[in-house]
């Protein structure tokens, strides 16, 4: 029945894609910028940052610095748009995945607001993208033994990269994606920035394949973090790979009832 639910998620993903494809955004001027802030601005979002979109958009376009909201969530969405464009250029690249670029994103995801940590198992600096030595949990979940993460994260880029060049299809580029996403959200490398680093693999996969950055939405951040623990509860895919296919549909959906709609001179604007 799960499979089921997925494999009609997955129809609707393809028609929704589709009709996407048609409105040609890509060779729109804006696209590509305008897609890049949404997806910063969300994504710091769900990690804590109150910047509205209006104010990520002149913060990230003109450097301003919105008034009235503490400096460090300025500071998340600007490190996380660096971090971004550098995955971008690197996907175009075609460059692979390896553990040491995923240091790299982190580094520039926590270059503002990372520190250094001074513990018995180890010292490390967050800002750096250097592993964790210490234990991580949410919730109730345990994440692995720190000791561990140096070759959790080496196993994973090795499976990714067996991978990458191997699928083709829309469902199986997305589900890789989606797959690595979870896997390294999982192992949780770092001490901070892990949700951030771990979506910003996911589009590295995407852009590596010409697809448009996925975006988790904010108003998502439940159904997608609910997601997450019930695939992890249930070892199966299915519900995250459901979530992930539905979320983008709706930006689909959003962007082509934009694109319809008589005040196409708001479309490039980041609109609460």
């Amino acid at each position: 029945m799960r499979q089921t639910k997925v494999k009609e998620t997955l129809k609707i993903f393809n028609e929704k894609h589709a009709d996407f494809l048609k409105l040609n955004l890509p060779e729109a001027i804006n696209w590509e910028k305008y897609n890049l802030m949404s997806v910063s601005h969300h994504s710091t979002a769900i990690e804590g940052s109150t910047l509205t979109e209006i104010e990520s958009q002149l913060l990230l376009d003109e450097g301003t610095t919105p008034k009235g909201k503490p400096y460090e969530h300025s500071a998340m969405e600007k490190d996380h748009y660096d971090a971004l464009k550098f995955v971008v250029k690197n996907a175009k690249e075609k460059k692979k995945i390896n553990p040491e670029y995923i240091r790299a994103v982190s580094a520039k995801v926590m270059h503002g607001t990372g520190k250094q940590f001074n513990v018995a198992s180890g010292n490390f600096d967050s800002s750096r993208g250097e592993y964790r030595t210490i234990g991580v949990f949410a919730g109730k979940t345990t994440f692995p033994n720190y000791m561990k993460v140096e070759g959790m994260v080496k196993d994973l880029c090795e499976k990714v990269n067996e991978k990458i060049d191997k699928v083709s299809t829309l469902e199986e580029i997305y589900t890789l994606a989606f797959d690595s996403h979870f896997d390294l959200v999982s192992i949780h490398p770092f001490a901070d920035g892990n949700g951030r680093v771990s979506r910003l693999m996911m589009n590295h996969i995407l852009i590596y394949h010409d697809q448009t950055p996925a975006i988790v939405h904010k108003q998502s951040k439940g159904e997608y973090i609910s997601s997450i623990e019930e695939t992890r509860s249930l070892e199966s895919m299915d519900p995250m790979r459901k979530f992930l296919f539905a979320e983008l549909t709706r930006e689909f959906e959003r962007v082509i009832e934009q694109d319809r709609s008589k005040d196409k001179g708001r479309f490039f604007t980041l609109i609460e």
